[in-house]
């Protein structure tokens, strides 16, 4: 059932332009590459779950449509409360701003003063408080962003 699977999900994934590729053999990890998210996949798994690069939460039983929706989809909104750390955020914020001084977004010059630290994916769609899964962004960009992805409207004709 599960080599059906992989048919049919590189079949949909080819035809939006996205490649599944085979990561691990032995865990079979594969990953759908090319969209706006990446999705790591395990069709061989008991849960055969899927879910988004630097999220916590994955799809169990995840279908051949459900995977390939996922990347071009943002992860949902989570109601749980989030909690920072400055000293973690103001080591992470330097870090960037030494790698690249421009906000992800709009590419303007940033400062340590001006700079904010985004999250690709928002905290509150699941993503990880990870140095996978920051950047640095105006505040203008950062706050009119907020737990949105408006990045993915131009991409949701894909899906």
């Amino acid at each position: 059932m599960s080599q059906s699977l992989i048919k049919k999900v590189r079949k949909l994934s080819e035809a939006v332009g996205l490649d599944l590729v085979l990561i691990n053999e032995q865990s079979g990890h594969y990953q759908l590459k090319g969209g706006p998210m990446l999705v790591n996949w395990y069709p061989f798994s008991a849960n055969r779950t899927a879910y988004v690069k630097s999220t916590k939460k994955g799809v169990k039983q995840a279908t051949p449509e459900q995977v390939v929706k996922m990347a071009f989809s943002a992860p949902e909104v989570q109601a749980e409360k989030v909690t920072r750390n400055s000293g973690k955020a103001k080591r992470a914020k330097a870090r960037l701003l030494k790698k690249c001084p421009f906000c992800h977004w709009c590419n303007c010059p940033l400062t340590a003063e001006t700079a904010t630290l985004e999250h690709i994916i928002p905290l509150k769609r699941g993503g990880l408080d990870h140095h996978n899964n920051m950047t640095l962004a105006c505040e203008k960009c950062n706050h009119g962003r907020g737990h949105d992805m408006p990045e993915l409207n131009k991409e949701a004709d894909h899906a």
